[in-house]
């Protein structure tokens, strides 16, 4: 499926309509921020299914690898996508006021006729995704060489150290 896809939310929903495709990472232009690179593409599926309330929702799943920037390092993080997420259909302006304070309720999306498949997908993506993605502790590749100062100059430091410790006096004299 291309890019472009566009569905009514509601009908696809409600008639329990299937769509899956696969998307390439640089066309997710919001996703461009917590990337490292642009590689690869992101596995989608769509299907229309009723909760059991028998309210018309969206299920989507998304499977695939980014590329994520390190916030520890700033190298390459490979990170698995893995969404699997309902969302609810209701009709504009309509918002059930039974769900609202229900912290275990499941998402709501307001119906649109002209429903964007990458925007969809790429929203759910990013609701995905670590607040700060980071290798784990200890696994992180320095940009910079470790220095070794046994065979360099000498530290700047020392140098100081030995300007300040006191100086022996001639204790020969009289």
């Amino acid at each position: 499926m291309s890019a472009g896809a566009v569905i009514d939310s509601l009908e696809f929903a409600r008639g329990q309509e299937q769509l899956g495709g696969s998307l390439a990472v640089v066309d997710l232009k919001r996703l461009e921020d917590v990337l490292f690179d642009t590689q690869g593409s992101l596995d989608y599926e769509l299907r229309g299914t009723r909760d059991a309330r028998n309210r018309p929702q969206i299920e989507v799943k998304v499977a695939g690898q980014l590329h994520l920037l390190c916030q520890r390092c700033l190298g390459l993080l490979r990170h698995e996508v893995r969404v699997d997420s309902q969302l609810v259909v209701v009709p504009r302006g309509v918002l059930p006021d039974d769900d609202l304070n229900d912290p275990e309720a499941p998402d709501l999306i307001e119906a649109i006729p002209e429903l964007k498949v990458a925007a969809l997908v790429e929203d759910e993506v990013l609701l995905s995704l670590p607040l700060a993605p980071r290798h784990p502790e200890g696994e992180c590749q320095g940009r910079l060489e470790k220095h070794d100062d046994a065979g360099g100059a000498p530290s700047p430091f020392a140098q100081l150290a030995a300007l300040k410790a006191p100086r022996r006096r001639n204790q020969g004299r009289t």
